[in-house]
């Protein structure tokens, strides 16, 4: 949609190409910033940043967008809440919102919704972590993006503690997605989102909301009152669909429960969702009219609904002030996910927070668990069950879902994996025992694996403060100086130490003893800044070729061979390359050795083979913004530097290309051979031969550290510092690297690391 007369030309130095969407709270342009990046400009409407309570409420939703990680939301690149016509400037996300996707093409198939459901309890974990309620999840504040679903429009979202914006006892939402509790009191919990979550989901399935969409009373009665019309909602959904759709928030499951029952499997994980050409909706049925709620004092006059720029929320008028409607018996009208003739089809935009900021694994202080909690399994609150119709499904995912028994091992003693019995009530262990012996110890990283154990370390300080775990990072020269000597009771590697150099190391142990054990994957993406590309595929002779100058242009018939739906440029590839040593560099070198020998007959390295050098190279730290800025170049680096940057599909083996996930990455490791016994393991992974749907360049990281193996006397440190690494082996630990984009580490392996490290958890003499 092209800008009107009266429209600006520029917001806060961005060039406005067009409208994106408009409704009663503002405008929203496509816009680009002074380095050309694509990006959408919400603006609000004047008269409106004249409220100075609106005006509050604009501040707030540019604090919550920005405090969520940028995976789960379109990240905040700038704002400005104190000008005239306050605006925020948010990346440009590509795809339709869920609503414009409906109403184009239809509900999702069952594999696309629990998909949506697995990605949408995701970024609810990380708004629920940094404190946060969204309280307005519906369709039109979900964005169906290529490489997952994003949660966008923080207007409303309230922090524990913050003062209240409305009324009180007025409740704030889209009636059509609110809970219970928010039409009888006003209030939100995390639990409200998950309720919140559950009907976005029945109306992803069936194409229609399961309480309506007609008057604000009606819905509202309906949700207090009255069971879902779950109408047309496949069997194997409906067990999570009325799950989250309990009256009684309590009963309702956690988003960490919801995780499991989403993605049973790997299917699901690698699902696509089909936005393409979203079609305006069926003119047949008429326009749906817009959901009429109470009078808002920060958004006067009508609003138009549009899935691009979400519709303001008014509040809506609690039950009790309200005579109960007659229940309505008819079918339910049609949702209102109208969707707008002018804005570009297929394209959608929203208000989100920077990227990526590293996560905590802990929920919001309503629902974080302990790790005296975590030993107990899933959370039942008040000892009530979530419900007979999940309970099935919980007894096949529970494997998954449990947390690892969070308690000292007597040497004899196997590890628990499966979670304990009963509700948390029934826990007896303290925080000191799930924590371990108090004590003090220093764990070190450099490379790839810094923001890792970084933030395992800040979060198991936050659960056991009696444990002394520091962090050195890179910055502080206290890690490992080419293996020669711990200056940390334990370091990161990125590679594992060879036999000579783990005895050199030895000699600097108070036991004179060192281990490793593998503790997360190491994805490496294949980057590239090709405008219109997306999805560009690979194999590993063509990257082979690409990387030591044999191909030199982007129409290669060899590249075009691999890409034939795409026109090609004559444009050539500005290959770049790490200039200094890196782990990056050693893995993708080690990747094309053994998978492309005869393109890349060279040993690999943590340095370029210079015999093969493609042309300029770059700082590995600065190789991100390099890309961003520089058409048709092309590299490789960690996946968690990579952020909005086109990353290729790798073929793994016959016809099949694989994106890069966290996912992918670990289905890679987990084909290959582990070497060693007790705690010196190390992984072999075989690129000749990728499992089916792994993403093949990668490689483990390790952790190093001294114990007490084979040593007449036992180092009382390691039970401080092992306890540290077998929270990062577990399933929070394990789901943090999964949101700071490390792959996982495959389960029958973390479960034979936690075997290894049962015996040194015990502080000696107990």
């Amino acid at each position: 949609m092209t800008l009107l007369e009266n429209d600006p030309r520029e917001i806060g130095g961005y060039l406005l190409e067009g409208r994106l969407g408009a409704g009663g709270m503002g405008v929203v342009y496509r816009a680009r910033s002074l380095s050309g990046r694509q990006v959408a400009v919400k603006v609000i409407r004047p008269e409106l940043a004249a409220d100075a309570e609106f005006r509050a409420r604009f501040r707030q939703e540019v604090t919550a967008a920005r405090k969520v990680s940028g995976a789960f939301t379109a990240p905040v690149l700038d704002a400005d809440a104190d000008a005239p016509a306050p605006w925020l400037a948010t990346l440009f996300i590509a795809g339709p919102s869920l609503g414009e996707r409906v109403a184009g093409q239809g509900p999702l198939t069952p594999p696309e919704v629990r998909r949506l459901a697995a990605g949408l309890a995701e970024a609810l974990r990380e708004i629920h972590r940094v404190g946060l309620v969204h309280r307005d999840l519906k369709p039109g504040n979900v964005l169906l993006a290529e490489d997952g679903p994003r949660v966008i429009d923080f207007g409303i979202a309230k922090a524990d503690g913050e003062t209240q914006l409305t009324s009180t006892g007025v409740a704030v939402g889209t009636p059509p997605f609110m809970a219970p509790e928010q039409f009888r009191s006003g209030t939100a919990t995390a639990a409200t989102d998950v309720f919140a979550l559950g009907s976005v989901l029945a109306f992803a399935a069936t194409g229609r909301g399961p309480f309506g969409a007609d008057s604000s009373h009606a819905v509202g009665f309906r949700v207090v009152y009255e069971e879902p019309d779950l109408t047309g909602l496949a069997a194997e959904l409906r067990p999570l669909v009325v799950a989250c759709l309990a009256k009684d928030p309590e009963q309702r499951p956690t988003v960490e429960l919801l995780l499991g029952l989403a993605a049973r499997g790997e299917r699901e994980r690698t699902v696509q969702f089909r936005t393409g050409l979203v079609a305006p909706a069926a003119a047949a049925a008429g326009p749906v009219p817009p959901t009429p709620t109470a009078a808002a004092p920060v958004a006067p006059g009508p609003v138009t609904p549009s899935p691009l720029a979400p519709t303001p929320t008014a509040p809506a008028a609690p039950l009790a002030a309200v005579a109960p409607p007659v229940p309505v018996t008819a079918a339910p009208p049609a949702p209102v996910t109208a969707t707008p003739a002018t804005p570009p089809a297929g394209t959608a935009t929203s208000a989100g927070p920077v990227p990526p900021a590293v996560p905590s694994y802990m929920t919001a202080p309503s629902t974080r668990p302990s790790l005296a909690d975590a030993a107990a399994g899933p959370r039942r609150r008040k000892g009530v069950l979530i419900g007979s119709a999940l309970s099935a499904v919980v007894v096949a995912t529970a494997g998954t879902l449990g947390f690892l028994v969070w308690r000292d091992h007597a040497p004899d003693e196997p590890p628990s994996h499966g979670p304990k019995p009963g509700p948390s009530s029934s826990v007896t262990a303290t925080t000191a025992t799930a924590c371990g012996p108090d004590g003090k110890q220093a764990v070190g990283a450099d490379g790839l694996q810094v923001a890792l154990v970084k933030q395992w370390q800040a979060d198991y300080a936050k659960e056991c403060p009696g444990v002394g775990i520091t962090f050195n990072g890179p910055a502080s020269g206290a890690v490992m100086d080419q293996y020669a000597t711990f200056k940390s009771d334990g370091v990161s590697l990125d590679s594992p130490m060879t036999a000579d150099q783990r005895a050199v190391v030895g000699r600097h142990c108070p036991s004179g003893y060192a281990s490793q054990i593998p503790v997360t994957v190491l994805p490496i993406a294949v980057v590239y800044n090709a405008p219109g590309l997306k999805g560009l595929e690979f194999d590993a002779p063509t990257l082979a070729k690409i990387f030591t100058g044999k191909i030199t242009k982007w129409n290669d018939p060899v590249i075009k061979a691999l890409n034939p739906i795409w026109n090609l440029p004559d444009s050539p590839i500005d290959v770049r390359i790490p200039s200094n040593e890196s782990a990056s560099t050693a893995i993708f070198t080690q990747y094309l050795a053994k998978a492309a020998p005869g393109d890349f007959p060279y040993q690999p390295g943590r340095a370029w083979p210079d015999k093969s050098r493609p042309g300029s190279g770059t700082n590995a730290s600065d190789l991100p913004a390099y890309v961003a800025g520089s058409q048709w170049s092309m590299s490789f680096m960690p996946l968690p530097d990579t952020g909005a940057l086109q990353k290729a599909k790798v073929k793994s083996g016959g016809s099949e290309s694989v994106e890069l996930t966290p996912h992918s990455a670990s289905l890679m490791a987990a084909g290959g051979s582990v070497q060693g016994s007790g705690t010196n393991l190390t992984v072999t992974i075989d690129y000749a031969k990728p499992a089916s749907g792994s993403y093949p360049i990668v490689d483990v990281g390790y952790v190093g550290f001294c114990d007490h193996a084979g040593a007449d006397r036992a180092f009382a440190g390691t039970a401080v510092l092992t306890n540290f690494l077998a929270y990062g082996l577990s399933a929070p630990g394990q789901a943090v690297g999964e949101n700071l984009m490390y792959g996982p580490l495959p389960d029958a392996l973390a479960k034979r690391v936690l075997g290894s490290l049962a015996p040194l958890r015990v502080k000696p003499g107990n």
